[in-house]
């Protein structure tokens, strides 16, 4: 009876097509679903990782951008070596960073890094890497010379695509001012962009990355930090390092506990998960109603066999052991269709679909470029797959339930009479 339900479900071609469809339709849907929730889970752990047990550390009272009004106080060079020397630092990271005015009182923010370091975003550089969507990152080989790293925002205000990388230059006028921004009175310099990134932060995509050499050439500045980041080998020890590096430096530092991560997971992290779970209800509950409209149609489509079979013995258990069958070939067919369509057109229908049903949820500061950081590959395919394998046969066991009851309930009179 098993194997005579196995041959049912492809008994008509076109049914089997449609159905199968019907079936992929929210099992695509559910791994599209659970990719974004788990790229947005990986940014977090990203954002753990680098920010978590790390210190930053700028002149007392100041921002530390070099041309800020009131703000253009730095950390003396010697708080660098400081921080080498302290017990339980595991890495050090140090920045230089001025503003360019864009379009009315709008800025970008210039940040001169060393090739290789985290590239700090936000108004406060507590979240870093972003992604590079177009181009290349800076190298070891671009120390001291004049080429950068965009946000997407400034390539949007520049003009910049990417296709225009291999030429595309950046024009920086350090006299032009600001209500926040002083003239330095420096010749304009012109910078060569060889990448475009995304970071999930509004304030961060409007940011560019140079060496910080060429920054400390372009901007006068051959002494002096901004930012200090100092990372402790083990969470435990962050407390130990803070207190140490506040006896070092006294008065001449503010240190900074970072708190981007906490707030992403509180935010973003939260309502995607929480939108997920969601979908994924949905989605099943999609799945159950195929499946128990397919079984419906077909127990009725098949009355006059079921009761050929219920007259030549068959029991309600054989019955009901057929139409089961049937219903779990076609879940694992469907699966299987919807599967090979997320591994076709997952990562092309995951951020159309990030945008117009996970964006409007979001805080305002994450809904214009999360999508573009996520990296939505990284998930494991098979965990992914097996989830809605799962799902899919949960939805063809209650969806076959109503089916199946009502094989049973046939008498093989009835059955034989029906038209």
């Amino acid at each position: 009876m098993i194997r005579l339900g196995l041959r049912n479900a492809w008994r008509s071609k076109s049914w089997l097509a449609v159905t199968t469809a019907l079936i992929a339709l929210p099992v695509f849907l559910l791994l599209v679903l659970q990719a974004v929730s788990g790229a947005v889970e990986r940014q977090t752990a990203i954002l753990k990782r680098t920010v978590d047990n790390t210190l930053q550390l700028r002149a007392r009272g100041s921002m530390g951008h070099v041309n800020m009004e009131g703000n253009e106080d730095i950390l003396p060079q010697r708080a660098l070596g400081i921080a080498q020397r302290t017990t339980h630092v595991a890495r050090v990271e140090h920045y230089l960073l001025a503003m360019t005015p864009t379009e009315g009182h709008n800025f970008a923010m210039i940040v001169g890094v060393n090739p290789g370091e985290t590239k700090r975003l936000e108004s406060h550089g507590e979240a870093g890497n972003p992604r590079i969507i177009a181009g290349r990152d800076l190298t070891d080989a671009d120390r001291g010379q004049r080429v950068a790293v965009i946000g997407q925002g400034v390539a949007r205000w520049a003009g910049i695509s990417a296709d225009k990388l291999g030429e595309a230059t950046l024009t920086l006028d350090l006299t032009r001012t600001h209500p926040v921004i002083f003239a330095l009175k420096r010749p304009p310099v012109t910078l060569r962009i060889a990448g475009i990134y995304a970071s999930g932060y509004v304030f961060g995509d409007m940011q560019l990355f140079m060496p910080l050499d060429a920054f400390r050439e372009v901007y006068g500045v051959p002494e002096g930090i901004s930012w200090l980041y100092v990372q402790a080998d083990s969470v435990d020890n962050v407390r130990e390092v803070e207190a140490a590096l506040r006896r070092e430096l006294g008065e001449v530092a503010d240190i900074i506990g970072p708190t981007a991560a906490a707030e992403f997971e509180a935010s973003a992290t939260r309502t995607v998960r929480q939108l997920a779970a969601g979908g994924a209800a949905i989605a099943a509950v999609l799945m159950a109603l195929v499946v128990f409209f397919v079984t419906l149609v077909n127990v009725r489509d098949r009355t006059r066999e079921l009761g050929t079979l219920k007259a030549l013995g068959a029991s309600g258990k054989a019955i009901a052991a057929s139409v089961i069958a049937e219903a779990f070939a076609l879940a694992a067919l469907g699966t299987a269709l919807g599967a090979a369509l997320f591994a076709l057109l997952g990562n092309l229908f995951a951020r159309p679909f990030f945008a117009i049903g996970v964006r409007p949820f979001l805080a305002p500061q994450y809904r214009d470029s999360l999508a573009d950081a996520l990296v939505l590959g990284g998930a494991s395919g098979a965990q992914l797959i097996a989830w809605a394998a799962l799902a899919a046969v949960a939805a063809a066991a209650i969806g076959s339930a109503w089916g199946v009851r009502q094989a049973i309930g046939l008498s093989p009179v009835e059955a034989l009479r029906h038209e």
